[in-house]
C-alpha cells in the first residue's frame, strides 16, 4: 500500500479548548462539530503538552523532536529569535521517507521558512495574511492539485488563529455560552474576552470541516492521516507562558481510515509530549526513528501494546517579551517548577493579554511575589492553587523531583545550568 498523505493542522494558543475537551479541569463551553467529529471517529490524546508554554520553541519542538534549549529555539521568532540551521526537521524526515512537503500558511520556527525544509512553501507576507479565511481557498485548490501524486505528501497548515487579536479574526460568541475556567474570575470583561476567543475557534472549526469534506470527495481521506494540534495553552492570565496545565496541555487528534489504531474514536490518557509527534508520525509510516532526538513514538500506544512511554514531561520557558528562565517536570500525580528569576507578580501576563480585559483584571490578582520553587499534588489540587514547598509531608517527594528535574537539565545540556542565557533578539520587520 502506497504510504498515506499526512496532513497537519495547527493553530495558535487554543490549548484543550474544542468541545470534545471540555472537563472540570478544562471547561468550555466551544462549539466545535468538525473536530468534536474528528475524534469520535479517530483518537484524542487527553494528556498532551507543549514543551514550552509559547509559539516559537513549541513549534521548533515539534518540528525537530528536541527541547527548546537543545535546538536552540528558545525565544520567539517576531523578536529576531530563529531555529538554527544545523537541526533537522520534521520535513527532511520526511523526504527520507518519500514525501513531498508542504507549507500553506503559518510558521513561527524560523526567520526563513526555506530553512526548514518544505519542498514548496505558499506565498509569504505579513502573518494576518495566514489567517484561515484569506487561505481557505488555498488549502482545497493545494489538495486538488496533489490528489494524483505520484508521491505521498506531507502538508503543514499553520494559521493566525486563535491568537489575539480576537476581533481580527471572528465575531464574538454569545457570552453566556462561555464557562469560566477555574483560574479565572467570573466577571464580565473575563467572560467577554473568553466570548471572542470562542468566535475564533469556532469559525477554524468550520474551515477544518471544509477540509475534511472536501479530502472525501476527491477520494484521498482513504490513505491521508489528518492530524489536528495546536501549539500551547489558550492566551489568557495563568495560562499562555506558565508551566501550569493551563499552559502546556495541548490538543491532539488523529485520523486515518487506513489504519485501525487511528480509528473508532479512541481516548488515550498516557502522559506525552509534543516532541512525540515527529517520531510516532515516522514510525507510523514505516521509517526508522532517528537516534538524536528527545522524543519517542506513541505508535505502541496506539496499537495497546503498552499504557505508556513517559513517567514524566519536562516543559521549560526561557525568553518571551522578557527573560524569564523556569523549568519543570510533571508526572501523573505531581508537578514541580523551578522558577529562575524573580517577579513582582506570580506569573508573566504577555502584553497583548494585558491590553484586553482578563489581562486587566487579573494583573492585581496576581501581583504577589513568585516563589523559587513550586510543587503540586495534581490529584487532589489539579487546579494548581497549593504550594506544598514548605509542606514536609512531601519532602521525599519533592526531593525526587528536584533530582529529576536537575538531572534533565544535565543530560541535555541546559545552558541555563552555566548561568544567565543570552539574548538573541534583533529588528524583525515580518519573518517569511
Amino acid at each position: 500500500m502506497r504510504k498515506p498523505n499526512i496532513i497537519t493542522f495547527i493553530t495558535h494558543d487554543q490549548g484543550q479548548h474544542i468541545g470534545c475537551y471540555d472537563s472540570p479541569q478544562t471547561p468550555n463551553g466551544v462549539k466545535t462539530p468538525n473536530l468534536d467529529s474528528l475524534a469520535a471517529e479517530g483518537v484524542k490524546f487527553t494528556n498532551h503538552f507543549c514543551t514550552a508554554p509559547q509559539c516559537s520553541p513549541s513549534r521548533g519542538s515539534i518540528k525537530t523532536s528536541l527541547y527548546p534549549h537543545q535546538n536552540g529555539l528558545m525565544g520567539l521568532v517576531n523578536l529576531g529569535w530563529t531555529l538554527p540551521k544545523h537541526n533537522k526537521t520534521l520535513p527532511m524526515y520526511m523526504k527520507e521517507q518519500g514525501y513531498s512537503t508542504h507549507l500553506l500558511g503559518l510558521q513561527h520556527e524560523s526567520l526563513d521558512a526555506k530553512t526548514l525544509g518544505y519542498d514548496t512553501i505558499s506565498k509569504r507576507g505579513p502573518e494576518f495574511k495566514y489567517s484561515r479565511s484569506r487561505m481557505e481557498k488555498k488549502y482545497l485548490k493545494f489538495l486538488d492539485e496533489h490528489k494524483d501524486d505520484e508521491k505521498p505528501f506531507y502538508v503543514n497548515i499553520g494559521v493566525i488563529e486563535v491568537h489575539r487579536p480576537f476581533s481580527a479574526w471572528s465575531e464574538s460568541v454569545d457570552p453566556e455560552q462561555v464557562k469560566i475556567p477555574p483560574y479565572l474570575p467570573d466577571e464580565e470583561g473575563v467572560r467577554e474576552d473568553l466570548a471572542a476567543f470562542y468566535g475564533n475557534i469556532e469559525v477554524t472549526d468550520k474551515t477544518i470541516g471544509r477540509i475534511l469534506e472536501h479530502m472525501e470527495e476527491i477520494s484521498i481521506m482513504e490513505n491521508s492521516i489528518f492530524i489536528y494540534t495546536t501549539d500551547h495553552g489558550i492566551p489568557f492570565p495563568r495560562a499562555k507562558c506558565t508551566l501550569y496545565d493551563p499552559g502546556l496541555k495541548t490538543a491532539l487528534i488523529m485520523k486515518s481510515p487506513s489504519y485501525d489504531f487511528l480509528n473508532g474514536g479512541k481516548t488515550i490518557d498516557s502522559l506525552l509530549s509534543n516532541i512525540d509527534l515527529l517520531p510516532s508520525i515516522i514510525d507510523i509510516v514505516g521509517g526508522e526513528i532517528p537516534s538524536n532526538i528527545a522524543g519517542k513514538s506513541f505508535l505502541p500506544v496506539l496499537k495497546g501494546e503498552t499504557e505508556s512511554i513517559h513517567d514524566e514531561i519536562f516543559a521549560e520557558k526561557t525568553y518571551h517579551e522578557i527573560y524569564d528562565p523556569i523549568r519543570g517536570i510533571r508526572t501523573e500525580k505531581y508537578k514541580y517548577i523551578k522558577n529562575f528569576e524573580d517577579l513582582d507578580t506570580l506569573c508573566q501576563i504577555p502584553k497583548d493579554i494585558m491590553m484586553d480585559s482578563s489581562g486587566k483584571i487579573m494583573k492585581k490578582k496576581l501581583n504577589q511575589s513568585r516563589p523559587e520553587e513550586e510543587l503540586y499534588d495534581l490529584k487532589k489540587d489539579p487546579h494548581e492553587n497549593t504550594n506544598l514547598i514548605e509542606d514536609d509531608d512531601y519532602s521525599n517527594i519533592l526531593y525526587d523531583l528536584r533530582t529529576r528535574l536537575n538531572n534533565w537539565m544535565v543530560n541535555t545540556n541546559d545552558p541555563l545550568l552555566r548561568g544567565r542565557v543570552a539574548e538573541k533578539r534583533q529588528k524583525v520587520k515580518n519573518h517569511y
